[in-house]
């Protein structure tokens, strides 16, 4: 029993090593479980598509602003922060406040795993990465995520699975998807930011297949029970 001691609420982040992963399907099941667990849970997939504050990124993603290796990640950043910081000054601040789980499909954690990987050298990278942190949780005042559930598998093993996917979550065929070399140099990225920012990391396969939904999503409730 948990009580009614809880003031603010918790933010909870599934993110994964790469599309592909099973991330949203294990992001239905952990909100299905932590509502029937009696929390209070408000959900929400960033980037917003289909939104005001989410049209730029839509932009973006379908490459009205060219080749993402072109353009300053400073620049990308900014579309996607503000897609954040308005979604939870519109809306998600409130039920944060009042004590809801809130439950997110990628957050800024998203940003710092895509727009770091465009920049070689690792000191500026480390510099953007840090920038992004204050810029978001501290200058725009979002929240930082309680707990961020990491899911990871071999790229290649996870490239195959997703070339069968039948649907995108997103946009279809989107400027990172086009790309196999940018998706390989994201992947290597979030696994080193995954130990970097100590996120709790998920392995999703076992040798060359992956396990079981079921299987992950235990492991997905055991990490998140730690933190609720």
């Amino acid at each position: 029993d948990r009580g009614d001691t809880m003031e603010k609420g918790k933010i909870i982040v599934v993110e994964g090593a790469c599309d592909g992963i099973g991330k949203s399907t294990q992001y239905d099941l952990l909100n299905k479980w932590l509502k029937e667990e009696g929390y209070e849970v408000r959900k929400h997939h960033f980037p917003s598509y289909n939104t005001s504050q989410g049209a730029l990124v839509e932009k973006y993603l379908k490459g009205d602003y060219g080749n993402p290796k072109d353009i300053s990640p400073y620049f990308i950043n900014s579309l996607y922060a503000i897609d954040r910081a308005s979604t939870f000054k519109e809306g998600l601040e409130e039920e944060y406040k009042n004590g809801k789980i809130l439950l997110f499909d990628r957050y800024t954690t998203s940003s710092i795993i895509y727009q770091s990987s465009t920049i070689e050298d690792p000191v500026k990278r480390k510099e953007f990465i840090d920038y992004i942190i204050d810029f978001e949780y501290n200058k725009l005042e979002i929240p930082t995520p309680d707990e961020v559930v990491f899911l990871t598998a071999p790229f290649d093993l996870v490239t195959k699975l997703r070339e069968k996917r039948k649907e995108n979550d997103g946009i279809a065929n989107d400027i990172h998807e086009r790309n196999i070399e940018f998706m390989r140099r994201v992947y290597e990225n979030a696994i080193y930011l995954a130990d970097y920012l100590d996120w709790d990391q998920i392995h999703c396969n076992e040798r060359n297949q992956m396990r079981s939904i079921a299987s992950i999503h235990e492991e997905v409730k055991q990490k998140v029970k730690r933190k609720i």
